[in-house]
């Protein structure tokens, strides 16, 4: 038999196994081929396609680009290569190879595809989009331009162009499940949850197996506040990809959400198992670790996060929770100077007169001290004000118009402009109110290497409870008196004292947040306070801002008797502040009104959901940062029995100021 007919017995057999994917006998049928005729093309391309779907992808190279060498003109054999480049990760080769295939077929659509997804891939998803954009105008009934610029303009942040790119894709090709995912991940980076989650639940209908769906839909319930339901899909998953780090991590941020921190730290313990050079992962387990009592465990695995991605911006805002949370104030602070509102402020005004430091001496220096975040931070850290004075500064602070006149009657600073004005411009140094304690204080961090010195720290809990030089107290701001005035009035038509104010929520309620990263909020469930409250001597009040319907008429249901409706006061306060002076007790989370409470000189009972919010600590009955407060809180199982049993026992039995 001839070399020509053994020749195209082997191409044909090649070609027969290639279309039934079996792999082993196409690379077997080409290589065979290649051995009758080195110099062919059709040989040398076949042993490369196949070589290439057998994930031997330098050794495809090889044979492709013989290939394409013996048949400089043929624009498919260029195309193949380009191919293998591309999957090799060799982006400028292969868009060079694409563009050459372009050059020599230009009416084949798919080889400036090629060309434009190797720019996109090199990082130039702007070069790439208009090239896309072109072949969606010439090619509309072919879905892959539309679905690879949906691609690009979902990595350019263009999510509702990307959205339509992908509808349009699927109109052509309604079962293609892997545009159905990309436009899933379109709806729900736009926050449009609902329908994100209708479209993976399609996919995962269509493909009950495929994991990254089942890791998408867990993925867009937490980000929906929807930990319970995001819990039971995460475990799904697990049982379906049981060594996933991404779905023990998702596991953990659904238990977290929960308050439920002992699970939470079995799950993220798992991810970083099957993931130990994940950063990500090991900064979640380092969280998980700092919130269960673990600190200088978590220090060391967040020291290996740092290690394993150094500079992730993430990380000293993380580590500064922790660390404030245990007491470790120098480095708390220190770490605090990366919070994600100072970067965001910094870049947005780019003012070089802003600085996170003071100089050594202050006297006769104007400083402007500018607000953050919300009212809350805001009054806490103006608790600072005092020590910069007493070091000779003059100041002018930039407050919330809401507090700016209260800030102002403290006669701390020398002038208070409101935010609803334009900012003082003739100032010597501007500063955030969030870096003043580790400006003034001047904290170093502390010289020990977590990761590498391990000997020298504990491994057992420690509790804090003496602090020197002691915290800064809160400023003390007195009430206006014709607000006091009213607030007398209105507390003496209900009823006799004490008077005890509530608030049962505070921050976004995690089934109101709309976006994927998340804003603290606090919430205790109304019916149990209620309950907890029924025994408690006294008129009670609602504090709560902007209740929900049917929420007071449910607290009054649980506590046996009615609770008056205060919450216009937050409307204004100047009432607020006045009603906080005026009332004999206060119960709630952690909001406005505690540092309004805090500013009259009273005390109040706060309620700490787990993980608590750094300034509240992570353990104890006290905050140094608000000695007068007791502070009930949430256990790390997410259980809110004990600390509402303590609650009940204590306001059954108060007395002033108790």
């Amino acid at each position: 038999m001839s070399n020509d007919l053994l020749l195209n017995q082997a191409l044909r057999a090649g070609s027969a196994a290639f279309q039934e994917e079996d792999w082993l006998e196409a690379v077997r049928c080409g290589r065979t081929a290649v051995a009758l005729a080195p110099g062919h093309a059709g040989a040398r391309n076949l042993l490369g396609l196949a070589l290439l779907q057998s994930g031997e992808i330098e050794s495809a190279i090889v044979e492709l680009a013989q290939a394409a060498s013996r048949e400089k003109n043929n624009a498919s054999l260029l195309g193949n290569l380009g191919q293998a480049y591309a999957m090799a990760g060799r982006h400028d080769d292969a868009y060079q190879t694409f563009r050459r295939a372009q050059r020599l077929a230009p009416a084949q659509w798919q080889f400036t595809q090629g060309a434009a997804i190797a720019l996109a891939q090199q990082g130039k998803p702007s070069e790439a989009e208009p090239i896309l954009r072109r072949l969606t105008d010439r090619y509309p009934q072919e879905a892959a331009p539309w679905n690879n610029l949906g691609n690009v303009q979902l990595e350019l942040g263009k999510l509702e162009d990307a959205e339509n790119c992908y509808h349009n894709a699927l109109r052509i090709d309604p079962n293609d499940l892997n545009v159905r995912l990309s436009l899933g991940s379109a709806l729900h980076r736009q926050s449009k949850f609902n329908a994100a989650e209708t479209t993976y639940r399609e996919c995962i209908a269509a493909q009950p197996e495929w994991v990254a769906a089942r890791l998408n839909l867990v993925s867009v319930l937490i980000d929906d506040g929807r930990f319970g339901d995001a819990e039971a899909e995460g475990r799904q998953l697990i049982a379906l990809a049981p060594e996933l780090p991404e779905a023990h991590r998702f596991l953990g941020a659904a238990l977290g959400h929960q308050g439920r921190q002992g699970e939470a730290l079995d799950a993220y313990r798992q991810s970083v198992k099957f993931a130990p050079e994940d950063a990500a992962a090991q900064r979640s387990f380092g969280g998980a670790l700092a919130e269960n009592g673990q600190l200088h465990e978590a220090l060391r695995v967040l020291a290996l996060a740092e290690r394993i991605e150094p500079g992730a911006e993430a990380l000293p805002q993380l580590r500064s929770m922790f660390e404030l949370a245990h007491g470790l104030f120098s480095d708390g602070w220190s770490d605090y100077r990366f919070r994600p509102s100072y970067l965001l402020l910094s870049k947005k005004w780019a003012n070089p007169r802003i600085s996170q430091q003071l100089p050594d001496n202050l006297s006769g220096m104007h400083i402007l001290v500018r607000r953050e975040q919300g009212l809350g931070d805001e009054l806490f850290f103006l608790r600072q004000l005092p020590l910069l004075k007493a070091r000779g500064a003059k100041i002018t602070v930039y407050a919330s118009a809401k507090i700016a006149a209260m800030i102002d009657r403290t006669g701390i600073a020398a002038a208070v402009v409101p935010d609803s004005e334009a900012a003082p411009v003739n100032t010597d140094l501007e500063i955030f109110c969030g870096d003043l304690p580790h400006a003034l204080h001047a904290c170093p961090n502390s010289p020990t290497a977590w990761l590498n010195q391990p000997s020298t720290l504990r491994d057992f809990p420690i509790r804090i409870s003496t602090f020197f030089p002691a915290p800064v107290s809160s400023l003390r701001i007195p009430a206006l008196p014709d607000a006091l005035v009213r607030m007398r009035q209105r507390l003496h038509a209900l009823g006799q004292p004490p008077f005890v104010g509530i608030t049962w929520r505070a921050g976004t309620a995690a089934r109101e947040q709309r976006g994927a990263n998340w804003v603290l909020s606090k919430e205790i469930p109304v019916a149990r306070l209620g309950a907890t409250l029924r025994q408690t001597p006294g008129t009670l009040i609602a504090l709560q801002r902007h209740p929900e319907t049917g929420e007071i008429e449910s607290l009054t249901s649980a506590c046996g008797r009615a609770v008056a409706d205060f919450s216009d006061c937050n409307e204004s306060l100047e009432d607020m502040l006045a009603l906080l002076e005026i009332i004999d007790d206060y119960v709630g989370v952690s909001n406005t009104n505690m540092h309004l409470r805090a500013a009259t000189g009273h005390s109040a009972r706060v309620l700490v959901p787990s993980p608590p919010e750094w300034r509240w600590m992570h353990s104890g009955a006290h905050s140094p940062w608000f000695p007068a407060f007791r502070v009930y809180r949430q256990s790390a199982q997410g259980e809110w029995t004990e600390a509402l049993e303590q609650l009940g026992l204590d306001l059954a039995l108060r007395t002033p100021e108790a």
